[in-house]
């Protein structure tokens, strides 16, 4: 069975013992079905999203090395070392301290690393310690392209009602995933799906069913946005379809009902601050002219130009689970250089930068002297998997824990050393000195310095070791969440969230059905911005990959069969489709309980990007476009249709 519909129907087959239902989720707030009823304007669509593939440049790999004394080291590039570590423990029958993941830089992972990491190490271990030999297994390219998991293709059936004042009243929403032949992620992404199903709007009532399905195909991965994309490209299409009703600009509708400090979500959670999305709208359109180029000729050839508008939202954290911990480890070397190990995989987006810079900051050293080391599960805590927008804002924060233990046993030192009060201790580029008697604390440290006693850092260092006290600390935070009820799906799913907006301009050649993007306005309000350049490479990166899930990117599948297994058939964005990109807008709206107030960045960057060019195309063409990717030939027909 290759249709989820028709699995769903069919009785006579079980793909499991337990039938072709993976798992379901429900949310109920309020009663949809009466606000539905009620609403002056009502919209209702079917959307339709297709597999894409990670396509990242380093194929799964793995070596696995027994020691001999019953322990096995594995190098491999998995996203979650820590879960990867306890599969090979369970295949081997053996403890967690017994199996060491060790995981160097990764080559692109995008979600497809989390799920393909325990499978491609644990067969590696399993040969390893089967044979007392060290064991290796690459995949090829053409071998990634037809095993490795995909993003899960949804249908969602989305109806949504408004008043005539431009309030959401309520949403219903249906919606079928299909998660191939075993579930993998895909119970946990559907279960996101439906948790961000309102968009980043309030919506007093709502009604949303999901169900995961069981085929014979290839089982889905989790995949930069986790089952949000999907959602959003149906309820971003709908809020473009309900203003037009409205008669209402589409950003003017979106600032009417976008969250604010003190809204509920869908789930009714309650957002008492770090809610910055209304503001992003409202810069991201003035930096794009929205106004001006919304009223402007489309064009008088057949090529038309078209601007449309893409929102999101995305929780921060692992979906459906309580543990949402991690840990790190800060080591003060005798020569005053510093050595940072966090449980956090480095796959490209940056994120143990952004930890050196934190501990940097705390401990007043120059960023260079921290050295990250590469994640080892045997030398620090389980510090979860790394994906959902948690390596900067949870796993950030145990580096800031950590950090912040030592800077006080610093201080404390420091104060001695310089005889004067610990408030009056100022570490900062590798030098520590006491401000003078009757010096303002708040003032800036240069007015200081030259009445001030110093003391270098690395004497610092040198000391801690001579007096006996401990030069390094370990860090552990637990996401501040709850649970959603199962039956009503009402709950805190997530600790914080972080928004996006984008713009999007395209030309459409309406003879051929050719669609060139020329420009992207990006912004995110993703609390403070640590490394303003790596979260630049993050919306770049995530708009590329973004624009391929709107218009290219096709896994084609016969019989069950993944048939495109190289980068000719299976097309991904080049340098050449790069469209221009705007200044990226930031909104930092901190978040009190992370460390420096930070949240996550590394998929609210791709979410908005395939509605808001699906949303341009129809402002150039007139004509609405409800399956993703969008196919040249899709809109060249689409287009021949909508004339008669």
């Amino acid at each position: 069975i290759f249709d989820p519909e028709e699995a769903l129907k069919r009785k006579d087959v079980k793909i499991h013992e337990h039938g072709n239902i993976a798992g379901t989720v429900r949310i109920r707030k309020g009663d949809a079905e009466a606000a539905l009823e009620r609403a002056d304007v009502v919209v209702e669509n079917t959307y339709s999203t297709s597999y894409q593939d990670h396509a990242y440049i380093e194929t799964e790999a793995a070596l696995a090395i027994p020691d001999g004394y019953g322990k096995l080291t594995v190098i491999g590039n998995s996203q979650n070392p820590f879960r990867t570590r306890d599969v090979i423990a369970r295949v081997l029958g053996w403890s967690n301290a017994q199996v060491r993941l060790a995981v160097p830089y990764i080559g692109g992972g995008f979600g497809g690393k989390d799920t393909m990491g325990p499978i491609i190490c644990s067969m590696a271990a399993l040969v390893a310690a089967k044979t007392g030999m060290p064991a290796a297994l690459v995949y090829s390219r053409d071998e990634s392209l037809a095993y490795h998991f995909k993003r899960a293709p949804f249908k969602i059936h989305y109806k949504s009602g408004a008043t005539k004042d431009g309030k959401l009243v309520a949403i219903d929403v249906n919606y079928v995933v299909d998660v191939g032949g075993y579930a993998t992620q895909g119970v946990g992404l559907m279960r996101r799906a439906a948790y961000h199903a309102t968009g980043p709007y309030e919506v007093p009532n709502v009604k949303v069913d999901g169900v995961a399905v069981y085929t014979n195909k290839i089982p889905p991965a989790a995949f930069n946005g986790f089952g949000n994309p999907q959602m959003q490209f149906a309820a971003e299409s709908q809020m473009d379809i309900l203003a037009e009703k409205l008669g209402m600009d589409p950003v003017e509708f979106r600032l009417m009902n976008a969250l604010v400090p003190g809204s509920r979500t869908g789930t009714n959670q309650l957002l008492d601050h770090s809610v910055g999305i209304k503001k992003l709208i409202a810069k991201v359109a003035e930096v794009a002219d929205w106004k001006a180029k919304r009223k402007a000729e489309k064009g008088r050839g057949p090529i038309k130009r078209g601007i449309g508008i893409g929102c999101s939202w995305h929780g921060c954290g692992t979906t459906g689970v309580k543990q949402d911990w991690a840990g790190a480890s800060v080591i003060i070397n005798p020569d005053g250089s510093v050595t940072y190990r966090t449980g956090i995989v480095e796959i490209g987006q940056g994120t143990q930068t952004s930890h050196a810079m934190m501990v940097a900051e705390i401990l007043g050293v120059p960023v260079e002297w921290v050295k990250v080391e590469m994640v080892d599960t045997s030398s620090v805590p389980d510090s979860g998997e790394t994906h959902a927008q948690r390596g900067t804002m949870i796993a950030g924060t145990a580096a800031v824990d950590a950090a912040l233990k030592l800077r006080r046993r610093l201080n404390k030192l420091a104060a001695e050393i310089l005889e004067c009060d610990e408030k009056d201790v100022v570490i900062k580029n590798g030098e520590g000195f006491g401000r003078g008697k009757g010096h303002n604390p708040s003032s800036v440290v240069e007015e200081a310095v030259e009445e001030a006693k110093r003391i270098s850092f690395r004497a610092l260092a040198r000391e801690l070791y001579m007096r006996g006290l401990s030069p390094a600390e370990y860090g552990f935070v637990k996401a501040r969440r709850g649970a959603p009820d199962p039956e009503t799906g009402l709950g805190d799913p997530y600790a914080a969230y972080t928004f996006g907006c984008c713009i999007a301009e395209v030309e459409v050649d309406t003879e051929t059905g050719e669609v060139n993007v020329l420009k992207i306005y990006p912004g995110v309000a993703a609390g403070k911005i640590i490394n303003p350049e790596a979260v630049k490479g993050q919306i770049c990166g995530c708009a590329l990959m973004g624009l391929g899930m709107a218009l290219m990117e096709n896994v084609v599948i016969e019989n069950g069969i993944v048939k495109n297994v190289d980068f000719t058939d299976y097309v991904i964005p080049t340098i050449k489709d790069k469209p221009e990109y705007a200044e990226p807008v930031y909104i930092e709206d901190e978040y009190i309980y992370s460390g420096f107030g930070a949240k996550g960045v590394g998929e609210i960057a791709l979410i908005a990007i395939p509605p808001a060019i699906i949303n341009a195309i129809y402002d150039a063409t007139g004509v609405r476009f409800r399956d993703l990717p969008l196919s040249s030939e899709k809109i060249f027909f689409g287009i021949r249709g909508s004339r008669g």
